[in-house]
């Protein structure tokens, strides 16, 4: 984790909405895995007080005399904070905590990696698809297989998917016509599937329910409001079926899904 100053170097609108922001990454913050995420000061000073987390969405390692490392991540205007992130333009200055939390783990070999992304859950699914699907060329996993579910055509987003990758709309206006959940509970993925998903709960909780049905594992990334972002206010607690709770910030936000209470985060 490391606290830095440093500077946009693109944004653009990539869906209803929704803004792709990309910034200046310090070799010395390390590379960050996908899962995990940062924080960034949007706004003054003082107003807003709190940051605002944001997963990465990708990573483009350093080119020697050429250029830094470059970070993304996509986000959707929904408050003071984002409209502030919406309005910078290249070269403007941006406040960068990360990275943080704990990112995904490496699904084992012989499974297909199953990745399931909703709404604005797409951002570090898409980094996700883009590393294993580096790591599959490699050998080193099987091929992954990406699912997005949007309300409808308007909240595709315009960025580079991976061949294959399947959409889904609520409304029928591209793709399949109906959820991510309905379309995945009719494909066979050839293989035993391990299942990564973010999104929202009402979509978490029917990929739970289909992990167990096919006694797969099933690690979600959580989306959760967040105060700190490092484990010292405990405003982001997460409701285990355990009856315990988790700290999104520092327990996640990647964790094993098949052992969250999504009842309790509908």
């Amino acid at each position: 984790m490391k606290r830095f100053d440093t500077t946009v170097t693109s944004i653009r609108p990539v869906a209803e909405g929704c803004f792709e922001l990309r910034f200046d990454w310090p070799d010395d913050a390390g590379v960050p895995a996908p899962g995990r995420f940062f924080t960034i000061k949007a706004g003054g000073r003082y107003d807003p007080v709190l940051r605002r987390p944001f997963a990465f969405s990708g990573y483009a390692p350093p080119v020697a005399g050429e250029r830094d490392g470059e970070a993304a991540f996509i986000f959707q205007v929904r408050g003071r904070g984002t409209e502030f992130l919406a309005a910078l333009k290249p070269g403007d200055p941006l406040d960068v905590l990360g990275p943080l939390g704990r990112g995904f783990g490496k699904p084992p070999r012989g499974t297909r990696p199953m990745l399931v992304a909703g709404g604005i859950g797409m951002g570090p699914m898409l980094y996700l698809a883009a590393a294993l699907g580096a790591d599959a060329k490699a050998g080193l996993c099987e091929a992954p297989m990406l699912v997005i579910g949007v309300r409808s055509a308007g909240f595709i987003p315009d960025v580079e998917l991976p061949a294959g990758t399947v959409i889904c709309t609520d409304d029928g206006s591209s793709g399949f016509h109906g959820t991510v959940t309905e379309w995945l509970a009719g494909f066979d993925p050839g293989l035993p599937p391990v299942f990564y998903a973010c999104g929202p709960a009402p979509m978490m909780a029917a990929v739970d329910r289909l992990a167990e049905v096919r006694s797969a594992p099933f690690e979600a990334a959580l989306e959760q409001w967040m105060a700190c972002g490092v484990g010292a206010c405990a405003g982001c607690a997460v409701a285990l079926k355990s009856g315990r709770y988790i700290k999104t910030c520092v327990d996640g936000p990647v964790y094993d899904g098949r052992l969250v209470d999504w009842g309790a985060a509908l």
